[in-house]
């Protein structure tokens, strides 16, 4: 049965939520109206009103909340959030006091439109992609440590595959720590690529998988089915394509895949493709 949370203020555009990993608080952002964008928190329990609404963590549209789900080490109901302003927050979703409630702020200095939790070897840290097509890495404290276009040429070296965009991130229970950063083509191609080491500016990235000719243009929503080992990816061509993923443990420091013949063929396949359409004419 569907649970209705309700707020009896205003009507609030909500562009995102989240719910914790012990299924008690559900947490939403919202855009912005006049000078305030809040982030409202319910107990799924007493669903009629919001426990606790803060109002000036942000002070433009919240893209994303995201709670740290248990097994990052953080206290409970430690939520993550991003938005339009440019700032990453970290908060306490359980402080009434606001002011009290803010754990660690960083200033990216652009529109932040995802965000979200990686744990590593050495503690949990934090990812977040703007509007513009840059990705940035930060601590659990909020310090940053990498911030860069994702269509740099420092990630493609001389390789053929070339991003256009980020799609999202994905963690990899198999593998942890190993961040997958999912980029696309504007011809609808995808790829996986990873970096060793994320604290580090001039880390290596590597590339491990590219899935071609299922869109015809940009992709814009991914899910990473682990248990399934599926994509299933939506586009500006209104498909949805499930996809079969790569193996389950995939190694960070494994630049191989064989880049060079994965783009071969997916070259080749555009090529056996145009031929077939000028035979057809």
């Amino acid at each position: 049965m569907p649970l209705l949370v309700t707020n009896f203020g205003a009507s609030r555009s909500l562009l995102c939520c989240d719910v914790s990993s012990d299924g008690l608080t559900v947490a939403a952002g919202t855009d912005l109206q006049g000078e305030d964008a809040s982030i409202f928190y319910w107990d799924p329990r007493q669903p009629a009103a919001p426990l606790r609404i803060h109002a000036s963590t942000h002070s433009d549209d919240i893209t994303t909340v995201s709670f740290a789900q248990a097994d990052l080490g953080m206290p409970r109901n430690t939520l993550l959030s991003a938005s339009a302003d440019g700032l990453v927050s970290i908060s306490n979703a359980d402080e009434p006091d606001e002011d009290e409630a803010v754990l660690f702020v960083g200033n990216w200095g652009c529109s932040t439109s995802q965000a979200g939790w990686n744990n590593t070897s050495s503690g949990p840290k934090v990812w977040a992609a703007s509007d513009m097509e840059t990705f940035s890495t930060w601590s659990h404290e909020l310090d940053l440590c990498q911030s860069l276009d994702i269509r740099s040429p420092v990630l493609h070296g001389k390789r053929t595959w070339v991003s256009d965009y980020l799609i999202t991130c994905a963690s990899n229970p198999n593998t942890p720590g190993n961040l997958g950063v999912f980029v696309g083509s504007n011809e609808g191609d995808i790829a996986l690529i990873s970096n060793a080491n994320l604290s580090v500016p001039d880390a290596p990235w590597y590339l491990h998988n590219i899935w071609s000719t299922g869109h015809v243009g940009v992709v814009r929503s991914l899910l990473w089915d682990h248990e399934n080992n599926v994509l299933v990816t939506g586009g500006e061509d209104a498909k949805i394509n499930v996809w079969p993923s790569l193996s389950p443990e995939y190694q960070p420091d494994d630049d191989s895949m064989d880049v060079d013949s994965i783009s071969r063929k997916r070259n080749l396949d555009r090529d056996d493709e145009q031929e077939g359409k000028r035979a057809r004419r």
